[in-house]
């Protein structure tokens, strides 16, 4: 459950773009509430860390199911 200081985002499934080689830098945008703009930078670490989240969200589902 989100937390009254949450910002709801979606991401519009565009590219992330490369801000940086060394060190791995990247920016994705995310569309918030009332259509404002968020661009997130990201590096590295983040994302896989975001991975392995995003893997453990989809494993829920799929252990929910079985």
């Amino acid at each position: 459950m989100c937390s009254a200081d949450t910002i709801v985002a979606k991401y519009e499934g565009y590219e992330i773009d490369l801000l940086s080689k060394s060190p791995l830098l990247g920016s994705l945008e995310l569309a918030g509430q009332d259509d404002e703009i968020i661009n997130l930078k990201i590096s590295k670490g983040d994302a896989e860390r975001l991975v392995r989240e995003l893997t453990r969200f989809i494993a829920a589902e799929e252990a929910a199911a079985a």
